[in-house]
């Protein structure tokens, strides 16, 4: 009886470490879960701003292509600052960060495509960057004297897209070059 009686006083004396162990088992798997939860949530955050980023993208991307049509038809409007979005080459216009502050509400030509679920519809400026007279040869040919004789003018236009996503936040800018 003796032993029983010791046995049951190690037990007495254990009973509130058991609540302690299992109260920072609980923390310690409320915290494991709060972390997840904060983790999913940054990558849901993140997930969204790809989502904004690729629409502004796309967007601008057809912005461009529509600039590019004005380019492609039989006549092509007047350089000369009489039409608002088509100027002469826009001195500093080459160096990065002057489109992003560049007046682009009076200053382009914004297209009423249609893209859906982007906070704006893309504007675009076209700017005739050079007139350069090239050598109208057959290719491969050599350049002879009578060929140097048939020039012909190529222009260059420079074609820059800005655009938005499904936020004003995430704004994409694009150029190309278009020779014609």
């Amino acid at each position: 009886m003796n032993n029983s009686l010791s046995n049951f006083k190690s037990i007495q004396g254990q009973q509130g470490m058991t609540l302690i162990v299992g109260l920072i088992m609980v923390l310690l798997m409320t915290l494991v879960g709060m972390a997840a939860i904060r983790g999913s949530g940054m990558q849901e955050l993140m997930a969204g701003n790809m989502r904004d980023r690729n629409l502004a993208f796309q967007s601008a991307e057809a912005g461009l292509r529509e600039g590019e049509s004005v380019l492609t038809g039989a006549t092509i409007p007047a350089f000369d600052g009489t039409s608002v979005g088509l100027v002469q080459a826009i001195d500093g216009s080459t160096s990065t960060g002057f489109w992003d502050t560049y007046g682009w509400d009076a200053g382009s030509i914004r297209t009423n495509l249609g893209v859906k679920m982007v906070a704006s519809q893309p504007q675009y400026v076209i700017e005739e960057v050079t007139t350069t007279a090239t050598i109208n040869a057959a290719d491969g040919s050599a350049i002879d004297f009578a060929s140097s004789l048939k020039t012909e003018d190529t222009v260059f236009y420079r074609v820059t897209s800005r655009a938005e996503g499904g936020t004003a936040d995430a704004v994409v800018i694009l150029q190309s070059t278009y020779k014609r």
